[in-house]
């Protein structure tokens, strides 16, 4: 039986009691002004969605770290705990993002790679392997694309790539020969595996874990 990954029911909790507060505050049950709630600690939604998101895809760390950091700095200057205006801080956040993805791209580029790591912002970025032991790695889009193409790769045991995508798209190719396991967090956006499972119960196991922010990931078999 499938199970709803623990991100999601979490969210989906969070959800369902602000709409029960919400209806309880019609039928004049409680005296809570959602409004000023709402206006107060709205931020929190931002950080749990990036808190979840760190949970489903935790080696694609970078993304769901600057979403929460951009959720605390709205949640402080809410509370009137910051003397800086929010603004005046995205962009240096921006930038400390892009150096980062920088450094999580450095290494060796080859086609015999066994992880690949990349975080795009406002770009894309392409990578291949044909390392018979790919063990995985992280892929992180934000406002931008990224493909992988492992068609020609084997898999080492244990393989995992964790994906966060945000305002992006990401596409992964693998060979027909490969089952493909996908889970994750989707908000406002989602995933599609358009693998066919192989018949041998001793195929090889890809494992992805997605969070997908009004983004989407493509996993598919072949050209």
């Amino acid at each position: 039986m499938n199970r709803r990954p623990l991100p999601q029911i979490v969210l989906g909790v969070v959800i369902v009691v602000v709409g029960v507060v919400g209806l309880l505050r019609a039928m004049g049950l409680v005296d809570l002004s959602l409004d000023d709630l709402f206006s107060t600690w709205w931020p929190l939604a931002i950080i749990l969605v990036g808190l979840a998101a760190l949970v489903a895809a935790p080696r694609a760390w970078i993304g769901p770290t600057l979403i929460v950091t951009v959720g605390l700095l709205f949640q402080l200057d809410n509370l009137d705990l910051l003397d800086v205006a929010v603004g005046e801080l995205l962009w240096p956040l921006v930038i400390i993002f892009v150096g980062l993805s920088l450094l999580t791209n450095l290494g060796t580029r080859g086609t015999d790679d066994r992880t690949i790591n990349s975080a795009v912002i406002w770009w894309g970025s392409a990578r291949r392997t044909t390392s018979q032991q790919f063990e995985g790695g992280s892929l992180s889009a934000i406002m931008g694309g990224i493909e992988v193409d492992l068609r020609q790769a084997g898999l080492a045991d244990g393989a995992e790539i964790s994906v966060f995508t945000f305002w992006g798209g990401v596409e992964i190719k693998v060979p027909p020969t490969w089952r493909v396991q996908v889970s994750g967090l989707p908000v406002l956006g989602g995933w599609e595996n358009k693998t066919v499972p192989p018949a041998d119960p001793e195929a090889p196991v890809l494992t992805v874990h997605v969070t997908a922010i009004m983004g989407g990931v493509e996993i598919k078999a072949g050209d």
